[in-house]
This record gives structure tokens, C-alpha cells and sequence, in this order.
């Protein structure tokens, strides 16, 4: 995997065969061990799928015992582009190996993010074809769009009350990528904070499901 970090978390693996892969990337000062925790409520549905959490490539500035994908705490847009630029790259050596381990084609997968794990999930958006990209409390950090972007279908999921990412971001988001995606949905929760809701939940998991 070259010479960048070889990132590792938490695996669910299908109780059949694998046909398609589910990576959930995690928040600011979280790890792998968040997430994966969803896909116990996803496997009756999505039978023939295997759930990876990776952890951030660093340790958090705010929260050592946690990990981040990269600093978000920086003013410098130059350094925080160069941030999510690095933590792309670290990212798609691994879902590459991760789809090769699986005997898996390349688009065989979904990212699912929150927060800063869905910042990285929609940069990720319009540079990788997938199944499928399903974001919560995220926005796009990106001040431009590649010349030759990708598009994939993005369901854009926030709650109305996040003091973290404000809902305006999701709202920008959805400005920035609609013509940049096959196809862009979004939902917001009127009594939601920085959180994800057994509804949103559900609603992730059926967007997943109409893809598989």
C-alpha cells in the first residue's frame, strides 16, 4: 500500500457471501468503534454486504485518545485542503485493497460518513465512482469541483438544530454538488442536533438498498 499510512478498524463481515462493501468513515475525535455499530442494524436488510470503520490516519489535536482525518481546527484553508487532500489518498489506497481483498470490481462499495467523515465521503464524491455516497451531518469543504468530476448518487442527511455543522452546510452541499451527481437527496430533522436518528438511520439504509 506504498508508502502512506495503511489504515485499520473494525470489521463486520456478511454472514453469506460478500457482494458489496459499506465503509463508514467517523467523526472528528471519534474512531472505527463508532460507526460499526450501525452495521448491526443494517445486516437483516443488506445480507450480502461486509461493513469496514477504519480509524483516522491521526491522532486528534482536541481529543488524543481519538483520531481525525484531518485537522479541521486550522484557520488556513491552504493547510486544511492539503489535510483532506492527504486523508483522500490514504483513503482510496485503502478501499482499493479492501475491494481487492474482497475479490470485489472497483465500484463495488458505499461510503457513509458523519461529520468530518462525511466531508471526506463527499470530496471522496466526485473523484471515485461507487454505488452510492449516504452523508450525515457532513458539508463540502472543496472550493471547487474537478475539471473531469465523478457523479454518484449522495443522500444528504442533517438535523436542524447541529451547533457543530450548522444545516446551512448541508444546504450548501447540495448547491455545490447537484449538477455534479447522478442524483442528490436530502433530508433534514426539525428536533435533530449533531446526531444521527433511528429514522435517518433507516433512511441510509433503504438508499443503500435500492442500490444493491
Amino acid at each position: 500500500m506504498s508508502n502512506l499510512i495503511k489504515l485499520t478498524g473494525p470489521i463486520n463481515k456478511s454472514n453469506t457471501v460478500t457482494k458489496q462493501l459499506v465503509f463508514f468513515l467517523h467523526g472528528w475525535g471519534s474512531d472505527g468503534n463508532d460507526l460499526i455499530q450501525i452495521a448491526n442494524y443494517w445486516k437483516s436488510e443488506l445480507t450480502e454486504t461486509s461493513f469496514l470503520a477504519p480509524n483516522g490516519p491521526e491522532e486528534c489535536f482536541g481529543n488524543p485518545g481519538g483520531r481525525q482525518w484531518f485537522n479541521i481546527l486550522t484557520e488556513d484553508k491552504k493547510i486544511q485542503h492539503l489535510g483532506l487532500q492527504n486523508s483522500y489518498e490514504i483513503l482510496t489506497k485503502y478501499l482499493d485493497y479492501q475491494l481487492s481483498n474482497f475479490n470485489l470490481n472497483h465500484e463495488d462499495y458505499f461510503l457513509v460518513g458523519f461529520s468530518q467523515g462525511s466531508m471526506l465521503s463527499l470530496f471522496t464524491s466526485v473523484r471515485r465512482k461507487c454505488k452510492g455516497i449516504v452523508a450525515y451531518s457532513g458539508a463540502y469543504l472543496d472550493e471547487s469541483i474537478p475539471k473531469k468530476g465523478i457523479r454518484n448518487d449522495i443522500l444528504l442527511v442533517h438535523g436542524e438544530l447541529d451547533n457543530v455543522v450548522p444545516v446551512e452546510k448541508m444546504y450548501q452541499a447540495k448547491d455545490k454538488l447537484l449538477s455534479n451527481s447522478s442524483l442528490l437527496e436530502t433530508k433534514s430533522y426539525s428536533n435533530l442536533q449533531h446526531s444521527i436518528n433511528e429514522e435517518g438511520l433507516n433512511l441510509g439504509c433503504s438508499f443503500i438498498k435500492e442500490r444493491s
